[in-house]
């Protein structure tokens, strides 16, 4: 530890000590002044959780001797999103270093958040995580989005961050050294697709925007192949009952797209279409399976609107075997007195 960030921490203790005592639950510290890789220049990473008005004002960043320093509030609800990945800056509680707590019910508290990160990343790979992955592979879709719609280099960035968080996820870990030393922590994962180092480097090796555009979109639909693969894997295949409701929910969508497709309106019979295709995409996904005529919404051509019709009633037919394949009932009336009767037989 270098001596002026321990006076600095020092000096903030006896401040919370002597003047917040009663406005501060915890103080703890991170980063590298605690995972052993600071040096004379680096900042020093505080958080703590205030328990009053007063204790919010403690909160600040600041300039000591030409380095930005961090004296972060933060509530306990952010810990714990923390602690449960749902934020992967979970290098902030997973590691660490508790200096300051009000009362021992603080402390256990502390702990507990701790401990649960560590859990998970000692413990195996769960749907939640996948689902997490998910949703941050979106994300890296979305930066690349605005890489194709701009000239905004950043966004490449933004993928590799984004990119960097669902392959730590599907290794139900983090990543301890954020940016860092990134490349040798994701090659140390213990399962990567093939050639996903090499696809990483490759985004940071660009010099031109189009050069950006490739290669984001070459490691995303890499990844992406790679979520497919662990999610057919790890997500429990549910059963057949859960799904009993689902078609008589989105039969509507087909019945836009017959209509639709009839009056020669091709933006409504491919917007109904899409949200479908994203119903039907989750179903096979659940079940592990790939039913081509279930991706039906490829087949579509503004100029050939009958014919995607037919796709779209193959999909249907191939969902409705599907499910009758599988035992689940449709719930289905001719008439609104059937219908009275079947409430009334409840």
């Amino acid at each position: 530890m270098k001596t002026h960030h321990e006076e600095l921490l020092n000096a903030v203790l006896d401040v919370i000590e002597s003047r917040y005592a009663k406005d501060v639950s915890i103080m703890f510290i991170y980063g590298s002044y605690v995972n052993g890789t600071a040096n004379e220049k680096s900042d020093l990473d505080m958080i703590y959780v205030p328990k009053t008005e007063l204790g919010w004002r403690l909160a600040r960043t600041f300039m000591l001797n030409g380095s930005g320093n961090d004296l972060w509030g933060v509530n306990w609800e952010r810990l714990e999103r923390f602690a449960n990945y749902d934020d992967m800056k979970v290098s902030v509680i997973a590691d660490s270093r508790l200096v300051y707590y009000a009362s021992e019910e603080d402390k256990q508290r502390y702990d507990a958040l701790k401990k649960r990160a560590w859990d998970t990343r000692c413990g195996s790979l769960t749907p939640a995580l996948v689902d997490k992955a998910e949703s941050h592979l979106t994300t890296a879709k979305q930066y690349y989005g605005e890489l194709c719609l701009g000239h905004n280099l950043s966004a490449a960035g933004g993928v590799l961050l984004e990119i960097s968080d669902v392959v730590c996820l599907l290794n139900h870990t983090y990543l301890r050294f954020g940016a860092k030393r990134i490349l040798e922590e994701m090659s140390a994962l213990e399962r990567l697709p093939a050639g996903f180092i090499e696809a990483f480097r490759a985004v940071a090796d660009v010099e031109t925007i189009e050069q950006a555009r490739a290669a984001c979109h070459t490691l995303i639909t890499l990844v992406s192949g790679f979520l497919s693969e662990v999610e057919r894997e790890i997500v429990p295949r549910p059963v057949p009952a859960e799904f009993a409701g689902l078609y008589e929910e989105i039969s509507a969508h087909w019945n836009k797209i017959r209509l639709s497709c009839e009056n020669g309106d091709a933006i409504n019979a491919f917007l109904s279409a899409a949200s479908l295709q994203d119903e039907l995409d989750r179903v096979q996904r659940c079940l592990g399976i790939d039913i081509t005529e279930m991706r039906f919404v490829d087949r579509y051509n503004p100029n050939s609107l009958v014919e995607f019709a037919q796709a779209a009633q193959k999909a249907e037919d191939a969902f409705l075997t599907l499910l009758c394949d599988s035992g689940v009932p449709i719930s289905s009336y001719t008439t609104v007195d059937q219908f009275k009767h079947a409430l009334m037989d409840l």
